[in-house]
Formats: C-alpha cells, sequence, structure tokens
C-alpha cells in the first residue's frame, strides 16, 4: 500500500486497464480523478490498496483510510469524498472472486478476518457487493448494510432506448416544451457539449463563474470558492484523457444559463456538476439540460449506464430519471469476537437515522428561494 502523498507505484497503463475493464467502472477510482484527489482532498492516513495475481497483472484497487464504525469502533474504510461520491473497487472482471479475496486479504493486513471492514457509496445491487458478499459468507464474517438508498440513473436496455423526454409524465413534459418555447421568446437557445481538452478548461471557467453566481455561491459551496475542491476539479480536466470529461451547456444568445459537467470511465458516465442561471430559473435550465446531456451519453453504444450521483431524495433529478439503483454502505465484520462490530453498525445506523432530521430541520431554517431547481 503506498502513501497518498508519496510516489504512486501504480504503473498508470496497468491502473488505466483494470479501470477501463474493471467488473463496475468507477470514474473517481480510474487514475485521472484519483491522482487528482489524493494530491488535492486526501486526508492523513489515506492509502492506496492493490492486488496482482500470480503473474503479476493489477487485478484490484481502491484507496483506504483508517477509520471508527459509529465513531467508536476501530475500521478501515474504502475512502470516498464529497466530490466522489461512488466507493466500488476496481475488480478485475475476468476472476472478480479471486481480485476480491486478495483485495480483502491486504485489508485485513495478514491477519485474515481479524478486522472490520466498510465500503461506502457502494452499489448494493452490482457484482462487486455481491462478490463481497460471497466471500465474506464463505469465510464466515458478518455483513451488514446501513444507509442504503435508491439513486436515479438511466440504463441502456437492448436495443436502445427512447429519448428521456418521452419518458416522463405527459403534464410535465408539456410544461417543460412550454418553458423551452418561452426561453426561445428570449432569444437564440442553442446546445453544445464541449469534449476537445483545448476547449475543455475554457468551459470549465465558464461553468465555474455561473455555479459562483448563485446560491451555491451565496452559500460558500461552490467550487471556486473551495481552494482544494477548485484544484481537484481543474487538475482532473486538465489530465483527463479523451472522451473522459465533457460539459455540456445551454446557451442563450451564446451565453451559458446551464451546463453539466459529466465523467466517463469504461461503460459507465456520471453527471457530477450541474449549475445554471438564476434569472432564468422559471424556464427550468438545470433540468433541461439533465434530460439533454444523457441522451448524448447514451447515443455511445459504449455507454451502457449514466449515473446521476443524486442524494437521496433529489427534488430534481428523482422526478426525471425514472431508474434506480441501490446505494449505501456494507461493512463486512471479523471472524472472532464481533461484538464490536455489531455495537459500530448500531452506533452508524442510528446516526444515519438521525441524519435526514437534522437536514430538514437546516432546510427549515434557511429561507426557501424558487430559483434552487437543481442542487447537483
Amino acid at each position: 500500500m503506498s502513501d497518498a502523498r508519496a510516489p504512486l507505484p501504480v504503473d498508470r497503463k496497468a491502473w488505466q486497464q483494470l479501470a477501463d475493464s474493471a467488473l463496475e467502472p468507477n470514474p473517481f477510482f480510474a487514475p485521472t480523478w484519483m491522482q487528482a484527489a489524493l494530491e488535492h482532498l486526501a486526508e492523513g492516513g489515506v492509502r492506496l490498496a492493490t492486488a496482482s495475481d500470480a503473474g503479476g497483472r493489477l487485478i484490484a484497487l481502491a484507496p483506504i483510510r483508517p477509520t471508527r464504525l459509529g465513531r467508536l469502533v476501530p475500521a478501515l474504510s474504502v475512502w470516498t469524498h464529497l466530490y466522489g461520491p461512488i466507493g466500488t473497487p476496481l475488480i478485475d472482471s475476468l476472476d472478480p472472486d479471486e481480485a476480491i479475496a486478495k483485495l480483502v486479504a491486504i485489508l485485513d493486513g495478514g491477519g485474515a478476518g481479524s478486522r472490520t471492514l466498510v465500503f461506502p457509496d457502494l452499489t448494493l445491487d452490482g457484482s462487486v457487493a455481491d462478490g463481497l458478499r460471497r466471500h465474506a459468507t464463505a469465510s464466515g464474517r458478518p455483513i451488514a448494510t446501513i444507509s442504503a438508498y435508491p439513486r436515479a440513473v438511466l440504463t441502456r436496455p437492448d436495443g436502445g432506448r427512447a429519448p428521456i423526454r418521452e419518458t416522463i409524465a405527459p403534464k410535465k413534459r408539456k410544461e417543460l416544451g412550454r418553458q423551452l418555447r418561452r426561453l426561445a421568446d428570449q432569444g437564440m437557445v442553442t446546445r453544445d457539449r464541449i469534449t476537445a481538452p483545448t476547449e475543455l478548461a475554457e468551459a470549465l471557467d465558464a461553468f465555474l463563474e455561473l455555479e459562483s453566481s448563485g446560491w451555491k455561491g451565496e452559500r460558500g459551496t461552490a467550487l471556486a470558492l473551495k481552494a482544494e475542491a477548485l484544484a481537484f476539479a481543474r487538475a482532473a480536466i486538465r489530465d483527463a484523457g479523451d472522451g473522459e470529461v465533457a460539459i455540456d451547456a445551454i446557451r442563450l444568445d451564446g451565453r451559458p444559463i446551464a451546463m453539466l459537467v459529466c465523467f466517463r470511465s469504461g461503460d459507465l458516465a456520471v453527471t457530477w456538476k450541474i449549475a445554471h442561471d438564476e434569472a432564468f430559473a422559471r424556464f427550468s435550465p438545470g433540468v433541461q439540460v439533465m434530460l439533454d446531456a444523457p441522451d448524448r451519453m447514451l447515443a455511445d453504444p459504449s455507454v451502457r449506464l449514466v449515473d446521476s450521483l443524486a442524494a437521496v431524495d433529489h427534488p430534481m433529478v428523482d422526478a426525471i430519471w425514472a431508474e434506480r439503483r441501490t446505494v449505501g454502505t456494507l461493512v463486512i465484520g471479523p471472524k472472532r469476537n464481533p461484538l464490536g462490530f455489531h455495537v459500530g453498525v448500531a452506533l452508524a445506523r442510528a446516526k444515519a437515522a438521525a441524519r435526514p432530521r437534522i437536514r430538514d430541520f437546516l432546510r427549515r431554517r434557511r429561507k426557501p428561494r424558487a430559483s434552487k431547481e437543481a442542487s447537483s
């Protein structure tokens, strides 16, 4: 395992090959975004865990850090962060059971089944979670799930799919169409997707300005107002390979009024950050771009799934993206003396149950703003 601040011993070509062909792709664990995160976002104690097969081929990778389950019980956790809410380890698709077994052995630190292992922001109904459960069960280890919730996604069914606008409720679709026509009355409406490396930096600057001009700027949560987040975004987009980043925009007379930053790894695309001009909120530009961009992504036959990365009960995305996958935290306990594991799980579940009440309380204290149509 390597320290986040030290030069990474992982061959980037092998790392990229694993990311491209992983059992479940995860852009935030691919080299472009992970190296940027380790440099600009990682707190102390983050390490990179890797596993290889007998021939030396990289077959598993995940960033990890020590933690305390329920703030009490010592554990080792896969590391995720605010700007990368997918915690699925990169697992070889050719022999996932071997890859998972070797990764778990490394996380256990040489004492087979001795640690409590935490996998946050994991797709609980995905192949990696299934493999982790199989391995834990075969090893006689307890398993628990914490904070599971449905997250909006879009998948590519066999034979392709209809445009997203055709899948939403007729009343909603009619209203969004009316808003687009009214927006066109204000000037020339254009839509574009920026993918060229030479244009992405300028497009990111426009996005940062748009985001900072709205409620995120007022609350201090805009990327441009957080030095570490801004550095992460610039580094990730600067170093991205061909097709790994796209920025979609809706423009009025050439001026962006809604922008969406998207990442791609393997057959997975994610809608990362969205911003819109609140002066045009009555036309729902954020919703419009969240309908347009996924259709462009899924027009690529190599893209199988688009993940919204939306938080639980997202008021905008949940209303227009109909499909879901379950995301949450999977915990694997030690083989022996699992009392601490059960205590930690109980405490973590209690904390998770209290979080919505705290969030609702804070929302009630804030002054309502009708222009907050999107909060990704």
